[in-house]
């Protein structure tokens, strides 16, 4: 899947041209057998929606899925949301509920138009059977839900042109989708497909194809469906891949216009006039990343005293220096000085992004590091936004508390380090005053747990993926254990950094670990005992006597490789057991904090 959208004009044929032929491959090439799938996805719309299929499939293919989608007859929404099983099968993964204005409520919208103001109530009405309706689903379909926000009608009596759309059509639209858009937001993890956004990007007229609604009841054009596509496929494709952490970023010509150490202080071009303009725009976009957990480097040429005095002298700045988490300012070659970056933030290279105005610079990096994602600006820095607001690479489904204290983490470690210098590693534990808190999963940890679970790789004896939707039904089993740690200390909290899922045997007696998992951040400061032991005391408690477990080797794993062994557990076949009265004890340097404790406080709150 492109990270940006199509460059229209540009290309020999439309890019919703080339999906089609890629689809049409895959289908001629695939077997009867569906059992080779990796994602399985089910459409109910109000409409005709099956030439969607191709627009939704093409980008998954693109990432390298094999989506298996099946469509439900025309207008089935309701059938679907109360037996998805009978529409789709029982190995659907994914439900995507696509509904118009027009054909759920199209005698209340004509009233409306025609100035029967009760009409939207009525309106409002039927859309609270339609939620009521996901809410259903939601309630007893243990996999993803992606439901549509309606785009402004287009088989209505009047238009967007027409003079009275703001009290009119435009206002019956706003109406509906801020009454839908907040019902939704009360469920419990209903993914919102902006289909409004969608038919914004293309526009009105172009979106919509008269003659296939009239003929089968299709209404998007071809170009409209490829937006809708491209978003739903983006959607999933979030929930399975971790999004990339640091953003790396040259200086002059990128964060400002000019070369600081040619032009001064003053004489770089940055303000609220043009181009000074676009720069400032492209650093609140840059914030906004920021915000939701990505890492922000500097990578650049330069005299570093120079570079520092622009983030803290110049008035029209909207970084500053404290929300960069790394830097190398020198001259030395940049795809030699990105490691050091690497380093410091502890994360792989292929989870960098290097954006620079050079060519020469972005071919080098390339060249250098190919797994690492470069991105070159345009000329015109009119068009950074446009080209960067399209990216994919940040793409997450929910931002955790974790995601937006990181760089603030980040500086605690910091603090640490600077501690562990001049201490010894027992007086350094001992002076950290670690706590612990392993507990079992609850609702508001689901979506940071399936975070950790699709992005941890050093750290991970098994590096088994799972969907939001798979965590949730784990945590709400009764033959499986799942467990969230979290861990802080005296220069603050780690957040939740730790995950355990474990499956009880019939008879209680041998828990089997199918994911165990830490973030680096916590590692080497005897949080790993401190989980094993915990995790141990837990299961005693049952009446378990015995962990199972597997070390699955990966190219990344290494750290972990050991961990078994070092906790006492034994080979046994082709996996590892731990007979719990000779598990390891709770490290003296760490306390367990009573999750009834921690329970009661968040009653309490």
């Amino acid at each position: 899947m492109s990270d940006a959208g199509p460059k229209l004009g540009t290309e020999t044929k439309p890019a919703w041209v080339e999906a089609k032929a890629l689809w049409r491959r895959f289908e001629a090439g695939q077997e009867t057998s569906q059992t080779d799938f990796d994602i399985h996805l089910a459409v109910a719309a109000s409409f005709t929606a099956n030439t969607l299929r191709q627009f939704i499939g093409a980008p998954l293919l693109s990432a390298g899925c094999r989506p298996g989608i099946s469509i439900a007859p025309y207008n089935q929404l309701f059938q679907a949301c109360l037996d998805p099983k009978t529409h789709f099968g029982p190995r659907c993964g994914t439900v995507v509920l696509l509904w118009r204005i027009e054909d759920l409520m199209s005698d209340e919208l004509d009233g409306f138009l025609n100035g029967d103001a009760r009409s939207l109530r009525r309106a409002a009405d039927k859309l609270s059977s339609f939620t009521g309706a996901i809410a259903d689903l939601r309630s007893h379909f243990a996999g993803a839900v992606i439901v549509s926000v309606p785009p402004l009608p287009m088989a209505a009596g009047a238009g967007p042109a027409s003079l009275d759309n703001p009290t009119r059509l435009g206002r019956f639209h706003r109406a509906i989708v801020n009454h839908f858009v907040e019902a939704v937001e009360d469920l419990d993890h209903v993914r919102l497909l902006d289909l409004d956004a969608a038919q914004r990007r293309v526009g009105f007229s172009a979106a919509f194809d008269g003659r296939q609604w009239y003929l089968y009841r299709q209404p998007f054009s071809d170009r409209f469906l490829y937006e809708a596509g491209r978003d739903i496929a983006r959607i999933v494709l979030a929930g399975r891949r971790a999004p990339k952490k640091c953003i790396v970023l040259d200086c002059d010509n990128t964060l400002w216009g000019g070369v600081v150490g040619e032009d001064g202080l003053d004489g770089i071009e940055l303000g609220h006039d043009y181009p000074g303009s676009a720069f400032r725009d492209f650093q609140r976009l840059l914030l906004h990343w920021r915000s939701q957990g990505v890492f922000l480097a500097i990578l650049s040429k330069n005299n570093e005293p120079d570079v520092w005095e622009v983030f803290d002298r110049h008035d029209a700045m909207l970084l500053k220096r404290t929300d960069i988490s790394a830097a190398q300012i020198n001259w030395l070659p940049k795809a030699e000085n990105l490691p050091l970056i690497a380093k410091a933030l502890n994360v792989g290279i292929d989870s960098l992004v290097f954006i620079d105005d050079s060519p020469m610079e972005i071919a080098y990096m390339r060249e250098a590091h190919p797994r690492m994602t470069c991105i070159l600006l345009p000329d015109d820095p009119a068009d950074f936004l446009p080209t960067l607001q399209t990216l994919t690479l940040f793409d997450r489904l929910d931002v955790t508390a974790e995601d937006m204290a990181r760089v603030d983490m980040l500086r605690a470690e910091g603090d640490r380090a600077a501690l562990g210098a001049r201490l010894t590693t027992q007086e350094f534990l001992r002076a950290l005053e670690l706590k612990i808190d392993l507990s079992r999963v609850r609702a508001d940890d689901l979506a940071r747990v399936t975070q950790l679970i699709n992005k941890t790789n050093q750290f991970n004896l098994t590096t088994v993926r799972r969907t939001l939707e798979e965590v949730r039904a784990l945590a709400g089993s009764s033959i499986w254990r799942a467990y969230a740690l979290r861990v802080r200390d005296r220069f603050g909290d780690y957040g939740l950094t730790g995950v355990v899922l474990a499956h009880v045997a019939v008879d209680g007696l041998a828990w089997t670990i199918d994911t165990l998992l830490l973030s680096c951040r916590v590692l080497g400061r005897g949080v790993e005992t401190a989980l094993i032991a915990s995790l141990a005391d837990d299961a005693r408690a049952e009446g378990a006597v015995e962990f199972v477990a597997s070390f699955v080797p990966t190219s990344k794993n290494a750290p972990a490789s050991s961990f078994l062994s070092d906790h006492g557990f034994e080979p046994w076949g082709d996996r590892w057991r731990l007979p719990l009265a000779r598990a390891p004890v709770l490290p003296e340097f760490v306390a367990r904090v009573n999750p009834d404790t921690r329970d009661q406080a968040d009653r309490a709150a």
